[in-house]
């Protein structure tokens, strides 16, 4: 129900960028969530994150685990079509 309201809303390039998405891409709200967010998050936010990586450095007792998982959290908040 939230999905088919929300597309109702959809306007100019989101709702061509939903109607054109594969049959079946989007089956329920976080799919939704997710794939929307990542089409047309704003690009403040992506500036901000890349910000964050160019500045990321490993804390000399942090394990390289815990800094590679920490370095790839911050990677994967950018949107798929915006990643340099």
């Amino acid at each position: 129900v939230s999905v088919r309201l929300f597309v109702e809303t959809l306007r100019d390039n989101a709702a061509d960028w939903f109607y054109h998405l594969p049959a079946g891409a989007i089956t329920d709200w976080t799919t939704m969530r997710t794939q929307f967010e990542n089409r047309f998050k704003p690009a403040e936010d992506v500036h901000a994150l890349l910000a964050q990586i160019s500045q990321i450095k490993k804390d000399p007792s942090e394990p390289m685990r815990e800094f590679v998982a920490r370095f790839n959290r911050l990677i994967n908040k950018i949107p798929v079509n915006t990643r340099p």
